[in-house]
């Protein structure tokens, strides 16, 4: 029988002979007994070339080169990358047929199905070895040596997978395996604490949208992370304070700010100023992993930075093309029918951006104003909630929208936020169309892109 067929329950009803009820993600008789459970799935011995103690692990900048050889592990192996896959996903490994071996690179893939010290029968035709492994061709991923503590709870493990799965694809235009909130993010979490809560509290966040009880937990889990980085700030020496834990870690909270709609994310901005302001560090970097953060952090301050300080603003909106690659698939081929969409999107980006400028600049008349909105909305016309990528245009519609002086486009560009929030319930959405009634309410008084930094602030994208 097949190891995949056979589930016994967890590994602590096993242990004491007990029949498990299976419970996800923690089984009732483990809870009724106080005993954190594992929760359901296989466990994996480690092989012999991993690390079998607890101490803490240390992270290997380096990029993953793949030889023939990289198939056969050997004392003195490097740690191989990691990436974070899709729950329940297992790989079969590749069986030697007619004298030939695998002659493709390799990556071992880490899933959150078991914890750090399960154990699978090596009989198994399903189970690891040390000479072979589950293992699939993927390329360019950062070295990354497993803490074998790393993700043991099932509660953390459920707050990972759901960053992994819904939050890390609302965070990109195009979802794909290249997918930095889960091939950086997640693997630095399994290596530093404050990261990894960072992780939970945000998930917390967006599934306490439906469980007030997860509501009140990371609340006090956010409260407890951004006190220890102002910590940190003030006494670590800046060779400590500049890597990429810290830098991650106010990335993921910067996503927490668009799910909660809070007012805290000018603080968490003038921190990633302060970190990119050396940008030395991040230069020595690997190539993927300097790529990604670059990229979120202009994606932050291009959608941040207006939102927070109109004079700042001013300066980021002035050439938004610097700004945008975020928004960069060379890989994306143009007959694709996610090209097109690309384009336009990208169009739209840049016609907002022109309309913030001109409105803090006092240089927009009526006329003029109603003929860009009327513009922006005839381009975003045929892209419905559930066009791929559309959940980019969040604050392109948010600036259509404060800029509105017709009834019809301030209803339009706030059906389209009440739309994609159908799709993300990103909670900074629904504030934001609260706020719209302030800003229309003031239309003509103050200029919106003022009033938004200082009665409405809030971090819509």
């Amino acid at each position: 029988m097949s190891l995949a067929k056979r589930n016994n329950g967890c590994y602590e009803c096993c242990k004491r002979r007990l029949k498990c009820d299976k419970t996800e993600p923690e089984c009732l008789k483990c809870q009724k007994k106080g005993i954190s459970c594992s929760g359901q799935g296989l466990r994996c011995r480690f092989s012999s070339h991993m690390a079998t103690t607890a101490t803490p692990m240390t992270l290997t900048f380096t990029t993953t080169t793949s030889t023939p050889s990289s198939t056969e592990p050997s004392p003195n192996q490097p740690g191989k990358s990691f990436r974070w896959v899709e729950p329940g996903k297992r790989f079969r490994k590749d069986r030697m047929r007619n004298g030939q071996g695998r002659n493709s690179p390799t990556t071992l893939h880490y899933t959150d199905s078991a914890s750090s010290d399960d154990v699978a029968s090596p009989s198994s035709d399903d189970s690891f070895d040390s000479s072979s492994g589950a293992v699939v061709p993927y390329a360019r991923r950062i070295t990354i040596h497993p803490s074998l503590n790393a993700v043991s709870s099932s509660q953390t493990r459920k707050m990972f997978s759901h960053f992994s799965d819904i939050i890390a694809s609302h965070m990109v235009v195009l979802d794909s395996n290249s997918n930095g909130y889960r091939d950086v993010i997640l693997p630095l979490a399994c290596h530093d604490d404050n990261l990894a809560q960072a992780v939970s509290v945000v998930s917390a966040f967006h599934l306490g949208q439906k469980d007030p009880r997860l509501q009140h937990v990371a609340e006090t889990g956010h409260q407890a992370i951004v006190q220890k980085l102002r910590r940190d700030s003030l006494q670590l020496s800046p060779e400590q304070l500049f890597n990429p834990y810290i830098l991650a870690t106010i990335l993921v909270l910067l996503v927490g700010e668009t799910i909660t709609g809070a007012d805290n994310y000018t603080y968490l901005l003038e921190m990633l100023n302060c970190l990119t302001s050396y940008p030395d560090w991040i230069t020595m970097l690997p190539p993927s992993l300097k790529e990604f953060f670059l990229q979120q952090i202009k994606m932050f301050q291009l959608f941040g930075v207006p939102l927070a300080n109109e004079s700042k603003g001013l300066q980021v909106l002035t050439g938004p093309e610097a700004y945008l690659d975020f928004m960069a698939y060379p890989e994306l081929p143009p007959d694709s029918e996610h090209a097109p969409n690309i384009q336009v999107i990208r169009s739209a980006i840049f016609d907002a951006c022109s309309i913030y400028r001109r409105r803090a600049e006092s240089s927009l008349s009526d006329e003029e104003s109603i003929h860009l909105v009327e513009q922006l909305r005839q381009k975003v016309l045929n892209l419905d909630a559930s066009t791929k990528g559309v959940h980019a245009l969040v604050w392109t519609y948010f600036v259509a929208a404060a800029e509105s002086m017709l009834p019809e486009h301030r209803e339009f560009f706030s059906t389209r936020l009440a739309g994609l929030y159908s799709v993300t319930s990103f909670g900074s959405i629904p504030v934001a169309v609260k706020a719209l009634t302030t800003i229309w309410g003031m239309q003509g008084t103050r200029r919106w892109t003022e009033i938004v930094s200082s009665e409405t602030p809030i971090l819509i994208m």
